[in-house]
């Protein structure tokens, strides 16, 4: 690895930058963000803070694009001339479809008309982060057993059922492998899956817990009850609300209708829970309950 650039500083991309200089101290690390005091900060932990992309030392090396969704798609499109001098590229946006359809484009646009080259573009998808903002909120450790999910350009042939032996003949199995072990190095964990399938799967799995933990700090809120007032358990249900607004809401317009589908279902479960217990059916109440605990893995 001759190099990792990384594009957006704040807590994912500046816990790339942090991670690669602890754990590769040898692998020199560019960042790029727009904001002066996240790049100042960068810069003290030794990053070498560049303007922009071209300004990097791309060729042969790995780019991380960590801007919100909507800079990413732009970006990715923008910069594909750049970026494919790179042995590896990536992005770390929570959304894997709108990136993948930007790489793909651009790549195809920057072969000329003709057909691209072994791509060198995947998406990446790591499962933590932070409701705080920022490069000061950056951690070296925070891919450490985090599950890493990589996704395949849609040009690559292979659907969600069939990752593992699709990507045998995939041109991109190269970059993917790569992309595999740069996680690894970082303390992830690499699991391949279609970036259809990984979009379907965030609009429950982290799209509606935000969703959710929103709507409910505004209920409460609306009642007057302070998140300070909380115990343990409401401060860890509500730990989503403080996340960031701009960070989100391209995620929540690129994902609308499987994130409207996920809240639909939710009405009509809380809705039932309301009938239950004015219906004072507590047996019901108490089965739901134990469901959700089996769910979580605690036994009865």
């Amino acid at each position: 690895m001759r190099s990792v650039t990384v594009v957006g500083l704040g807590v994912m991309g500046g816990s790339v930058a942090r991670a690669v200089l602890e754990r590769m101290p040898r692998v020199p690390v560019c960042g790029i963000d727009p904001d002066p005091e996240c790049a100042a900060m960068a810069a003290g932990d030794g990053v070498e803070v560049v303007a922009r992309l071209g300004d990097a030392r791309v060729g042969g090396g790995v780019v991380v694009f960590a801007a919100p969704l909507d800079a990413t798609v732009g970006l990715v499109g923008e910069t594909a001339a750049i970026w494919r001098r790179a042995a590896l590229a990536m992005d770390v946006a929570s959304l894997k479809r709108p990136v993948l359809a930007a790489a793909a484009k651009a790549e195809s646009s920057s072969a000329g008309g003709g057909a691209p080259g072994p791509g060198v573009f995947v998406g990446v998808h790591p499962m933590c982060g932070s409701q705080r903002s920022g490069y000061a909120a950056a951690r070296g450790d925070l891919f450490d057993g985090a599950d890493v999910w990589i996704c395949p350009p849609d040009r690559a042939r292979q659907g969600p059922a069939s990752a593992a032996r699709d990507l045998d003949r995939s041109d991109s199995a190269g970059a993917v492998e790569r992309a595999a072990a740069f996680w690894t190095a970082l303390g992830g964990r690499p699991r391949v899956i279609s970036g259809a399938e990984h979009d379907r799967m965030m609009a429950w799995a982290s799209h509606l817990p935000q969703l959710l933990a929103s709507a409910l700090a505004e209920v409460l809120q609306s009642r007057g009850i302070a998140s300070g007032q909380l115990g343990p358990g409401g401060r860890d249900m509500t730990r989503l609300a403080g996340s960031s607004p701009a960070v989100w809401r391209p995620l929540l317009e690129a994902a609308a209708e499987d994130d409207a589908a996920a809240l639909r279902a939710v009405e009509r479960q809380v809705a039932a829970i309301r009938r239950t217990i004015e219906a004072g059916d507590w047996a019901a109440l108490e089965e739901l309950m134990h469901g959700g605990r089996r769910w979580t893995g605690e036994r009865d």
